[in-house]
């Protein structure tokens, strides 16, 4: 279990293939940061936090879907993580926000590292992303008003070619597009 957190830190340490690998699952004609400039629309700072924990011989990821409510992000399934609070950096932000919305308290020591930085055009934030762990499933206990549901993905899973898909999404601007997708447990990440 340790050679797996080991090995992703040494990953994580190394060159990170930012947007070319972010294109493989975006949409067409995907947003880009320079977009919003040149539309005058301010870029805001969001952190999320990827935990992984082992359970039954596999290591598994946490996501959370949101409630339905009317704004771009309603009832997606994401990330736990959300928007700096003033004087925060990335990484205080991705630990307060994982903690706020899962109920699971991460410590710096369990961090591991970061990924590419990726622009969200629909929300306009330029989020971090953080990767920790921890070596046993945590208990959930998820913020009502911030998560729907708490989806557990065993890694494996994300990595078969069976939960890749392709299908139409509705973006925030109202647009239908085809698009490529994960199916976890009947839920769509796109």
């Amino acid at each position: 279990m340790h050679r797996f957190i080991e090995s992703l830190r040494q990953r994580l340490a190394g060159h990170l293939p930012g947007e070319s690998a972010q294109d493989l699952m975006a949409p067409p004609r995907r947003g880009r940061p320079d977009d919003a400039q040149s539309m005058k629309v301010p870029q805001r700072e969001g952190a999320v936090l990827l935990y992984l924990f082992p359970q039954h011989g596999d290591w598994h990821i946490v996501l959370m879907k949101r409630p339905v409510y009317p704004g771009v992000h309603g009832g997606q399934v994401s990330i736990p993580g959300g928007r700096l609070e003033p004087g925060e950096d990335h990484r205080q932000a991705a630990l307060r926000e994982g903690e706020e919305e899962t109920g699971v308290r991460v410590v710096s020591r369990q961090l591991i590292g970061s990924l590419s930085e990726l622009f969200i055009p629909a929300s306009h934030f330029r989020v971090r992303p953080y990767v920790a762990y921890a070596m046993q499933r945590p208990c959930f206990a998820p913020d009502p008003i911030e998560v729907e549901e708490i989806l557990e993905l065993m890694i494996p899973s994300l990595m078969s070619d069976s939960t890749l898909r392709r299908g139409i999404v509705c973006l925030s601007s109202g647009e239908s597009v085809e698009a490529p997708y994960f199916d976890v447990d009947g839920h769509r990440v796109w």
